[in-house]
């Protein structure tokens, strides 16, 4: 058995995970422990931006002074979306990073764990799973259109989110294995609304704001909800098979 932190940006990627483990916990914070076959899982959510993710994670992993006594994880696994810098990762695709970069230049590259990772990309692949092994970018802005991405793709990333290099920093902080998993949700060529204009000082959305951004663009907005429950469908399948799994020890 292996405990394994979770962390997701929002309840809604977080929503697959409680799914599996059948079980209506961890809605807030999610602190309460979960099961997924022989694994105990927690489920960490609600930290939008690299900002709050780093915060989340370092209480998590034991890195401030505000930590409560918790178990050290045997993995940090990172679930969610992602955007596309490419043209050959359509949406819906899986993707598991081999290493996380940031557009803050003075942060170096970060390599998630080999091992995890590769039985992770078998296990799928037995299943009939496709999942591109990639590296992803962490940036503090949203991008909403194909100019942006090709901008951030010079870097050598394929993908973008907003999460994930504050947490694997904070897992090789504390010197824990961390992989992540994510699903392509919005592809090269698709514009979004501009949700910049609604995010927080902590690079958060703001609600209010984001539903204001949401009504000036009703199309483009309806297209992307869409398309994030697609590839959400994508990422549960895929979640379904390796969270019981035994390769995180």
């Amino acid at each position: 058995m292996s405990l394994v932190y979770i962390f997701a940006a929002s309840p809604f990627e977080a929503q697959p995970v409680r799914k599996i483990a059948n079980s209506t916990a961890a809605r807030g914070s999610g602190s309460a422990p979960l099961r997924c076959g022989p694994n105990e899982v927690r489920l960490i959510t609600g930290g939008m931006g690299p900002r709050s993710a780093q915060s989340k994670a370092e209480v998590a992993l034991g890195l401030t002074s505000e930590t409560s006594a918790s178990p050290k994880p045997d993995a940090v696994l990172v679930i969610g979306l992602c955007g596309g810098l490419t043209a050959s990762l359509p949406e819906g695709r899986i993707v598991a990073y081999t290493d996380c970069l940031s557009t803050d230049t003075a942060k170096p590259p970060l390599r998630c764990s080999r091992s995890i990772t590769d039985s992770l990309v078998s296990l799928l692949a037995s299943s009939s799973i496709l999942c591109d092994r990639v590296a992803g970018v962490t940036s503090p802005r949203i991008a909403t259109t194909r100019d942006e991405r090709l901008s951030l793709a010079r870097c050598g990333a394929a993908v973008v989110n907003m999460e994930s290099y504050s947490i694997v920093e904070a897992a090789s902080s504390a010197d824990v294995p961390a992989m992540v998993l994510r699903v392509v949700s919005d592809s090269l060529d698709r514009d979004l609304p501009d949700f910049n204009r609604a995010l927080n000082d902590a690079g958060a959305l703001d609600g209010r704001k984001a539903l204001k951004v949401a009504l000036r663009s009703p199309l483009q907005t309806a297209k992307l909800l869409a398309a994030n429950r697609r590839a959400m469908q994508h990422l549960s399948k895929a979640l379904e098979i390796m969270l019981p799994a035994q390769f995180f020890a």
